[in-house]
């Protein structure tokens, strides 16, 4: 009886193995995930110079404007953004309002092409200065509008968004593009101009784990042509076989104060994605230099299916040395579990 013992232990160790397995491959299946959200503000309200007349009214809002932007200090606040950037360490990172600011001879019919800021430029400069990785894998800058300041030159803005991922992610069928439904802003002085909002998408595998990711910007200044846009998100970009990630600012809540600005999100909602992300506001410093906070929410992480949410951070409240906070909204970092 000893001896058969003896035979059968190996028997059933084996099984133990066996059974074990399974459970080790499923491991091997699922991947913990960080993407990130962020908003990075253009640095001036456009406003002022949509409804200045041409000549010296506009030249002055104009000039306001390109003053305005200065005291904002884009590089020193793109630098405080790669910081956020290198200390969640996110696999991809959805940028919005990425913006370049250029200066040309004024009233010549030529572009303006000499940099005064390039935002993601000044991200990507400190991320590498800081040992990350990263690489621009969908950009879209569909914004570009450009006209005379009272500082005796042009003055061009070109913005959009921008998907950054870190090294080792792999990266297929990078595509962005504007949404069919814009807004057009009738100008006194430079005429209809279209806001051009955009959206990327791609497919990422992370530890062989293949997920679909958008990132988007939808628009804030109409919520009808919000709505269309969100219904553009779930028709096109987010509209995948693979588990799909949503990151971006919706300019929409469930929560919000006004109710029109409501069914965007709930939009979304509807057709399957779920918020996943931490709770508490991130949106909006009415000035850069204050500190009342935020309070209230259209800056969004979303999933479909629900993917199990791990942990998160809402970041954005540290200011530059001349007492600027990064940017308006703040930023959100989650981490998710996202199997094959």
């Amino acid at each position: 009886m000893a001896r058969l013992r003896i035979l059968i232990a190996p028997v059933v160790a084996g099984a133990v193995l066996l059974a074990a397995a399974p459970g080790a491959t499923a491991a091997q299946r699922s991947a913990n995930l960080t993407v990130m959200t962020r908003n990075v503000l253009l640095g001036a309200d456009l406003i002022p110079i949509a409804v200045a007349p041409p000549g010296a009214q506009f030249e002055d809002a104009a000039g306001d404007l390109l003053r305005e932007v200065d005291a904002t200090d884009p590089n020193a606040r793109m630098k405080l953004i790669a910081r956020e950037i290198a200390k969640a360490k996110p696999h991809l990172v959805g940028l919005q309002e990425v913006s370049i600011w250029r200066t040309g001879p004024k009233g010549n019919p030529a572009q303006a092409t000499t940099v005064r800021y390039n935002f993601l430029a000044a991200i990507m400069k400190e991320l590498k200065r800081r040992h990350q990785s990263y690489r621009v894998v969908a950009r879209k800058l569909g914004f570009n509008v450009e006209g005379p300041t009272d500082q005796n030159v042009d003055v061009r803005l070109t913005l959009g968004d921008v998907v950054i991922a870190r090294k080792g992610v792999k990266v297929k069928r990078a595509r962005s593009g504007l949404y069919a439904s814009q807004l057009t802003i009738p100008t006194a002085a430079l005429g209809p101009v279209n806001t051009s909002r955009s959206w990327n998408a791609l497919d990422a595998t992370v530890r062989g784990v293949r997920f679909h990711f958008v990132n988007a910007h939808l628009e804030a200044y109409s919520p009808d042509v919000r709505l269309d846009q969100a219904k553009e998100l779930v028709a096109g970009p987010l509209k995948s076989s693979l588990k799909t990630i949503l990151a971006g600012d919706l300019n929409s809540g469930p929560d919000l104060a006004k109710p029109e600005d409501r069914p965007p999100y709930a939009a979304i909602h509807d057709a399957g994605f779920r918020a996943r992300r931490l709770g508490g506001n991130v949106c909006c410093f009415d000035d850069l230099r204050s500190d009342t906070g935020w309070n209230h929410d259209v800056d969004w992480i979303m999933t479909k299916p629900g993917l199990p949410f791990l942990r998160g951070s809402l970041v954005g409240r540290e200011k530059t040395t001349s007492g600027v906070h990064p940017a308006d909204h703040g930023g959100i970092v989650s981490t998710l579990r996202v199997t094959r």
